[in-house]
């Protein structure tokens, strides 16, 4: 017979390892949801013109989905996008042959379903510093395929009599005269006024929004906090550390939006709307976890 103490025993035991097993699950569960590919929707209000569709793609860092990007691919033509737009980090600077044919494979799919206009994200432009005829070369591909290169510059289309502006401001931490420049000029036209910038953190700091204009930014590099806590949000993203304030999402910017608060105290003026998409890769060899590959379908909706 089992004296009481080993029945105890017996029974922690068991208890162990059934939560130990759950644990195991739960973890399983979180690490494939990391890589699902999801169509996250986003609407937001423009200050003029008809209702434009813009898919955006971020951080690839020449992940395959598919042999031929085909999944990828087949979620961004059933979002029927008017603009398709990347955010930077398309490429993997640790390896650029491989990253290049998968981000080329996947453009040559895309091109065929909306016109495609890119930006740099750190990864480029490190490819730019080490090897020029290489950063070239990429680009050249990609013009070749139909894609548009917005190296601050400001790209205008006519989407039935309604005309939008994509603005790509070059990755940088710290603006310069020439982003300033061209977020000035983007904030004055007519239309719908759009900016692509992969650090949403250069958002927060040089304030593109302020003097009203701007509809609309779309930013990468966070992907999504990596690992995304249940109810808390990511743990970690690139430049904010652990728990980042701007992860992933929908953020919307007012007057007194800054770094550390989200704004809309007092009434404060909204001034338009900053987009994270959560990505499509991992990145320093850290897994998504519990955080799927971002497809963002952004809706820009006449107010």
């Amino acid at each position: 017979m089992l004296s009481v103490l080993q029945r105890i025993l017996v029974v922690l035991r068991k208890l162990f390892m059934c939560l130990l097993l759950l644990v195991m699950i739960i973890g399983a569960f979180f690490l494939m949801r990391g890589n699902l590919l999801l169509t996250r929707y986003y609407h937001v209000a423009s200050h003029s013109g008809n209702n434009v569709r813009i898919v955006a793609l971020t951080d690839l860092h020449g992940e395959r989905f598919g042999a031929y990007q085909e999944r990828l691919i087949r979620k961004v033509r059933l979002a029927s996008p008017d603009i398709i737009v990347y955010t930077g980090d398309m490429i993997e600077r640790t390896k650029v042959d491989a990253s290049v044919d998968s981000l080329l494979m996947l453009t040559r799919g895309l091109v065929e379903i909306a016109p495609v206009y890119y930006v740099d994200g750190n990864h480029e432009r490190d490819v730019l510093e080490e090897s020029p005829e290489l950063y070239d070369l990429l680009n050249m591909k990609l013009e070749a395929l139909g894609a548009v290169h917005l190296d601050n510059e400001i790209a205008t289309i006519n989407i039935e009599d309604q005309q939008i502006n994509v603005c790509g401001i070059t990755t940088h931490y710290y603006w310069d005269e020439p982003e300033q420049k061209i977020s000035e000029e983007l904030r004055n036209l007519q239309g719908v006024n759009v900016m692509l910038c992969h650090y949403p953190e250069s958002i927060l700091w040089y304030g593109p929004f302020d003097e009203g204009g701007l509809d609309l930014a779309i930013c990468g590099h966070s992907h999504g906090g990596l690992i995304r806590i249940p109810f808390r949000g990511g743990l970690y993203a690139p430049e904010w550390g652990f728990w980042p304030m701007y992860d992933l999402g929908e953020y919307f910017v007012y007057e007194d939006t800054t770094w550390r608060d989200y704004g809309g105290n007092n009434g404060a003026r909204y001034l338009g709307t900053m987009i994270i998409s959560g990505g499509l890769a991992g990145e320093h060899r850290i897994p998504r976890i519990n955080n799927p590959c971002e497809v963002s379908v952004i809706d820009l909706d006449k107010k």
